[in-house]
């Protein structure tokens, strides 16, 4: 009688099959930065509510590991020493915190965690800025260094994690750029690299690893199978390195000509070499007064880039038109609308020099009226690449301002619909215009005859 009672109320109270709950647990985490430590105590409390859910909620859990100090380093190895399968779970690492401190956790995980983190993919390395040092200062006693406190054969220790496929790094100080580029050689692996703020104290000479092979073969070549690489430093030197596998490269508009600390004559990266390397990017800065040379740097790096000589290095590789595009993005918080405009003005002309060809020239020849949106292959088209005004970070009232004005700035690609705005709109996070709060004036009265496509 008692076992009827008892399947009848389990029969009026079905339970959820676990594969629903396991996908379930799966959504509850977000890896943007700002929404991380909920996610992670949320999915903690799904590890502690049965021991059906333990296993999918420490897989999520532990996919994200944030280590702050050696003592969280400390720690997470202790907790691998007892449950070994959860270092199978870890794809991305954090190292977040002071670097450059005795017993730094950047120089200690290599052999605390050797061998452990075996689905290990992504890296993430960062030094805290000076507004997060202030909340969070040092013990007493403990005094930061000037540079990482790295011995001479730590570079060798990364060949534990050489099939991580992306490397984030941002404030790190190495003693010299030889040991940057030799931990570097120690991952062949990897697809993307980004680098921020990073720098180091001596500039030293290029060390052997990063000489250039003639040899076809990629495993004898730096990062062989780089796709992606963002740098604001030793850009020059890390381009001369790299192999044919470059698709896309980031840049601050002043590395072009990186090479004036060495106090040589500044001048442009030459990317001929990079048969795949359909996206480049810019990220602007303000600057008090245009210099010559960087423009000049600009415009040869442009015209080197849509050099089609390097295409015949792959022979298997089609040889229809490349589609191309050049992205420039704002630092906004260092900006006002009206001067990020005007720094559009000055670096149009300079595009259009040197993407634009001169015969025909968009005057000349009108453009088709049913050409599509972003076609690049239209008959008398000059425009060699798409240009992309990337990342405002407005809203919504102000897309048309912004249409306007960055057709003004570069009115060939606007008139063969090679243009793109992306104005993201002011519900996506991130850093705002100095003058935000304010709203648009001086708006178009009529619609422009060149529309740009908005993204």
């Amino acid at each position: 009688m008692a076992d009827t009672a008892l399947s009848q109320v389990a029969a009026s109270n079905p339970r959820l099959p676990v594969e629903a709950c396991e996908r379930i647990i799966d959504a509850v985490y977000d890896n943007r930065y700002s929404l991380v430590q909920a996610a992670l105590a949320t999915l903690s409390n799904c590890a502690l509510v049965c021991r059906a859910w333990r296993t999918p909620a420490q897989k999520v859990l532990f996919e994200y590991v944030v280590l702050t100090d050696k003592v969280a380093l400390y720690a997470f190895a202790a907790l691998l020493d007892a449950s070994p399968e959860l270092g199978s779970y870890v794809i991305t690492l954090c190292l977040r915190g002071y670097l450059r401190v005795p017993f730094s956790p950047l120089v200690l995980f290599p052999t605390l965690l050797r061998g452990r983190l075996t689905n290990l993919s992504h890296l993430y390395i960062f030094e805290l800025d000076n507004d997060a040092k202030t909340a969070k200062p040092l013990p007493a006693g403990v005094k930061e260094l000037p540079i990482l406190p790295m011995h001479r054969y730590f570079p060798f220790l990364f060949t534990s994690i050489s099939h991580i496929r992306r490397l984030v790094l941002f404030g790190v100080v190495f003693p010299s750029f030889a040991d940057f580029a030799r931990i570097l050689c120690m991952l062949p692996n990897l697809r993307e690299l980004y680098c921020n703020l990073v720098s180091w104290a001596v500039l030293s000479l290029v060390p052997r690893c990063m000489a250039k092979r003639r040899s076809h073969d990629s495993k004898k070549t730096f990062l062989p199978h780089l796709e992606l690489l963002q740098d604001s430093r030793g850009t020059q030197r890390l381009v001369a390195a790299l192999g044919l596998s470059l698709r896309s490269l980031w840049l601050d508009l002043r590395s072009i000509h990186s090479l004036s600390e060495l106090k040589e004559t500044p001048r442009p990266l030459d990317l001929r070499s990079f048969p795949c390397l359909d996206n480049l990017l810019f990220y602007l800065e303000p600057l008090a007064q245009p210099h010559d040379s960087m423009l000049g740097a600009l415009q040869e790096t442009l015209v080197l880039w849509v050099t089609p000589d390097a295409r015949e290095q792959l022979k298997d590789r089609p040889r229809s038109r490349r589609k191309q595009y050049l992205y420039l993005r704002p630092r906004r918080a260092l900006f006002r609308r009206e001067e990020y405009v005007g720094l559009l003005r000055v670096i149009g002309p300079v595009v259009e020099a040197a993407l634009c060809s001169q015969a025909p020239s968009a005057d000349d020849v009108q453009a088709p009226h049913n050409a599509i949106e972003g076609e690049a292959e239209a008959e008398g088209d000059p425009c060699r690449a798409d240009v992309v005004i990337q990342d405002l970070g407005d809203r919504l009232e102000w897309a048309d301002w912004w249409r306007t004005r960055v057709q003004e700035c570069f009115p060939k690609f606007a008139k063969w619909k090679r243009l793109g705005v992306d104005p993201s709109h002011d519900d996506n996070p991130g850093p705002k215009w100095m003058d935000h709060e304010q709203t648009p004036v001086d708006l178009p009265t009529t619609t422009p005859t060149a529309q740009c496509c908005v993204s």
